[in-house]
């Protein structure tokens, strides 16, 4: 959770505006023509077309409310309204026509250069809202900032002030995440243990390092060490003289200074936790990764029934992520499954926040493909290599189908308005059946060994709470076929809990969560209703993002694979067995401290300029030489490590 700098003004937009609203674009093909509406804030012109209405309208209440937090630690206001363009899905996100390049799937959302409008899709995770939302708003106030509030003139100032990547996107996801998060941490903690921590002037200058991550640990140890005032601060500074001379006024350190102070910290932080953790390869075995196949990425693991296969996203020695078939056992690549990237039929396989899976014969693949303006449910004969089925389902989007143990049914994650639910549908593409219907984001359905209960990861839970936007942790849940009853299992009360996988005797589960700050394989057992650590890792077990797909548990061969994150790679490992890996029961222990000592709350924190324990921001000085200034000035919208590839 984001820890508020001061008091979050709570806004109900009861009797928000609907005005008609402009169409977008005229060059890049579209699909579908959006009823385009308009809610007006007092901030914001929200655009949204009917689909998306409901969603529409809690994002509305959600700008206002990142904007009441934004303003007062940013020091600015708007001088007129800023757009906000949302769409139900990223199907329809890839169709926007406010950019003229192509929206791959590795953007979140991006902050239009000249007109200041964010743009976005509703990922159906409230949380996952509030986080782009706020992160490309805070765009729009940086560019606002470096205009000076004259809307269209944001290139002189950003010209002027040249920001890095680094200082634009870190503090973007400083004030939309907050502290350090687990994901964060283990970007770190990776650099740390590899020896590549880089430096500020690495930040700024060298395109191969992804800006994210340490421009979001950037930022979160100047918070916590000057307040997240001085952000406001050095963000308005930087018009009179620059990046450099701004942090230095308001620091006392310049760049250099700052940069070995900030790295001096995090090795501190996490070099003593090398002997205390392992690696993957110390309790499993390495199945794909660069040595294999020459790809850096490899995402999502689905191993066949038998364990003798595996189907993977990956890039292999191409630009492009396709999906790929290898041995289940050596890792050899075998072949791609179709070639989405060189192929007229699918634009993408949503490698991001989907899996492929096995039919219980190990004879077809179940997965989610983009084809025009929607996702199709694609079924494909592996030996073949062929197109057997492609499922159309009238919906904004499709993620992780998986099939029933009988073979004849999938259950898979649908968009509906932004917003997501768990439905049903026959092999043969008929008997569509909706199984939830709320705003709670339901993701990663598994069927039961046993055909009567459907495992998945889930937002609902008491911290829950749609009339206030209070959005609590993803916990795994249980919908029972025969009632109709969901069940949050217990011991789900921290972190982040998705990826679920049922053992082949139905008796436990495993997932991965990041309770304990670390992103681990855990296992749920139903005869005990305890919870098990299975691993201790010193990065994490993690895909692109923290609710990617991770896990994959071979019901015949008894084999569970696994993401990994490692030397800047997404490696995938297997153990046989993996229930021989539980030791005592979980028992909650502290969240890992953030870089610095933990934040202080609004109340008791020293401002800038006044007295106490912390020192303020200007008082703060330290000597050393000053370093040039030198700027790139280009800078990005929200995206994934998988933006930053070559193209």
């Amino acid at each position: 959770m984001l820890r508020r700098c001061g008091a979050v003004l709570a806004l109900a937009l009861a009797t928000p505006a609907l005005l008609s609203a402009q169409y977008f674009g005229q060059n890049k093909v579209q699909y579908e023509s959006f009823d385009w509406k308009i809610i007006q804030t007092e901030h914001f012109d929200v655009h949204f077309y009917p689909v998306e209405r409901e969603a529409a309208m809690d994002a509305a209440r959600m700008a206002e409310r990142s904007y009441a937090r934004l303003s007062k630690i940013l020091g600015h206001r708007f001088r007129e309204r800023k757009a906000i363009i949302l769409y139900a899905s990223h199907s329809d996100f890839s169709q926007t026509n406010t950019t003229p390049g192509d929206v791959g799937e590795g953007t979140g959302g991006f902050t239009d250069f000249f007109k200041q409008r964010n743009i976005m899709p509703l990922t159906g995770s409230y949380a996952d809202i509030d986080h782009v939302l706020t992160h490309e708003m805070t765009h729009q106030f940086q560019l606002d900032i470096f205009s000076s509030g004259k809307g269209g003139s944001a290139l002189q100032g950003v010209l002027q002030v040249q920001p890095p990547l680094w200082f634009m996107e870190g503090m973007a996801e400083y004030m939309s995440l907050g502290p350090v998060t687990p994901e964060t941490a283990m970007w770190l903690r990776d650099a740390v243990l590899e020896n590549k921590l880089p430096t500020i002037e690495q930040l700024t200058y060298d395109p191969r390092i992804f800006p994210y991550r340490f421009g979001h640990a950037l930022w979160a140890y100047i918070g916590e060490r000057w307040g997240d005032e001085a952000i406001g601060e050095i963000l308005q500074g930087t018009t009179r003289g620059g990046i450099e001379a701004s942090f230095k006024r308001v620091t006392g350190l310049t760049l250099q200074q700052l940069s070995v102070q900030w790295r001096d910290a995090v090795q501190a932080k996490y070099l003593p936790q090398i002997g205390s953790r392992v690696r993957a390869r110390d309790v499993s075995q390495a199945l794909l990764t660069e040595k294999r196949d020459k790809g850096t990425l490899h995402l999502a693991p689905a191993l066949s029934p038998d364990g003798s296969r595996v189907v993977y996203f990956g890039e292999g020695n191409w630009y492009f992520v396709d999906m790929w078939l290898a041995d289940g056992k050596t890792g050899q690549p075998i072949r791609r499954i179709l070639k989405s990237t060189q192929s007229s039929n699918y634009e993408t396989y949503r490698f991001i926040n989907s899996q492929a899976n096995w039919s219980p014969d190990g004879k077809y693949l179940a997965f989610a493909a983009k084809r025009g303006p929607r996702d199709n449910i694609v079924i494909v004969d592996v030996a073949r290599n062929r197109e057997v089925k492609s499922i159309v389902v009238k919906l904004n989007g499709v993620t992780t189908p998986s099939w029933s143990p009988d073979g004849e049914k999938l259950v898979f994650t649908g968009y509906d308005g932004g917003i997501t639910d768990l439905f049903v549908i026959n092999k043969d593409g008929t008997g569509l059946k909706r199984l939830t219907e709320d705003k709670y984001a339901d993701l990663h359905p598994v069927w039961s060994p046993d055909g009567k209960t459907i495992a998945f990861a889930t937002d609902r839970g008491p911290d829950t709470d749609f009339r206030t936007l209070k959005i609590g942790n993803f916990r795994i849940a249980l919908y029972h076929l025969d009632t109709g009853a969901i069940e949050v299992l217990p011991h789900m009360d921290q972190g982040k809990n998705a990826s679920p996988q049922w053992a082949p005797d139905g008796r436990s589960l495993a997932f991965v969560s990041d309770r304990n700050g670390v992103s681990n394989v855990f296992l749920y057992d139903f005869d005990t209703k305890n919870v098990y650590q299975l691993t201790d890792f010193y990065t994490g077990a993690q895909g692109i993002t923290p609710l990617s797909p991770v896990l994959s548990w071979s019901q015949g061969a008894d084999r569970l694979a696994f993401n990994y994150y490692e030397n800047g790679k997404y490696d995938i490992y297997t153990v046989d067995n993996p229930r021989a890996l539980k030791r005592e029961p979980y028992t909650p222990a502290p969240l890992a401290a953030p870089a610095v000592a933990p934040r202080r709350s609004p109340a008791t924190r020293a401002s800038p300029g006044s007295t106490g324990t912390r020192r303020s921001a200007r008082a703060a000085r330290s000597t050393g030489a000053p370093r040039a200034s030198g700027r790139r000035p280009t800078w990005a919208g929200h995206r994934t490590p998988a933006s930053s590839w070559p193209r």
